[in-house]
């Protein structure tokens, strides 16, 4: 009879903690599905990003730096004293734009126009936000100060641009204060 008692009592436990892992999934099931078209939709355009040509807007990058910054430059390389940079796909500000992509058209009840507004007028000023940023960089090495470690505190501060722009997009186009209503 013991045994009887534990076995069932092992059954109920199993039950509520199968209730609990359904009741979590079913309570967060809008953000899981949020999730997977976020990395789906960034992962498709990262893969177009880093495979696509785009030598036209690195040269171009590259072509303005140089300018402002009174170096030589070829093609997608730009040329200091101390070292030579060269201005990459993912250098562009795609990778910060695509982000932004990702996570405005997966969003529901946001009509599809008002969220390839946000996306194409954001994406615009992220690549403009973009080029002083490369620039920085660039000229971080004439002070003597680690590139990379710029390179990437830059690249945080795009991320924050990102998540403004997207924020006030939103907020503007669609005057909801609760986003939760849109994942």
């Amino acid at each position: 009879m013991n045994k009887k008692k534990k076995s069932f009592k092992t059954k109920i436990r199993s039950n509520k903690k199968k209730s609990n892992r359904e009741n979590y999934f079913e309570k967060n099931k809008p953000i899981i599905i949020f999730l997977i078209k976020f990395f789906i939709t960034f992962a498709i355009l990262e893969l177009i990003i880093i495979t696509i040509d785009l030598s036209l807007l690195t040269n171009l990058i590259a072509s303005i730096i140089s300018d402002f910054l009174k170096i030589s430059y070829s093609n997608n390389i730009l040329f200091t004293d101390s070292t030579n940079f060269i201005v990459t796909n993912s250098c562009t500000g795609l990778v910060s734009a695509a982000i932004l992509a990702s996570i405005t058209l997966p969003l529901k009840r946001v009509s599809l126009k008002k969220r390839i507004f946000i996306t194409l007028g954001g994406g615009l000023l992220i690549l403009i936000a973009n080029i002083p940023r490369v620039g920085l960089v660039v000229a971080s090495s004439f002070l003597g100060l680690n590139t990379n470690l710029v390179h990437e505190l830059t690249w945080f501060l795009m991320s924050g641009l990102v998540v403004i722009i997207w924020y006030y997009g939103l907020k503007f186009i669609q005057k909801e204060n609760d986003f939760s209503k849109f994942i």
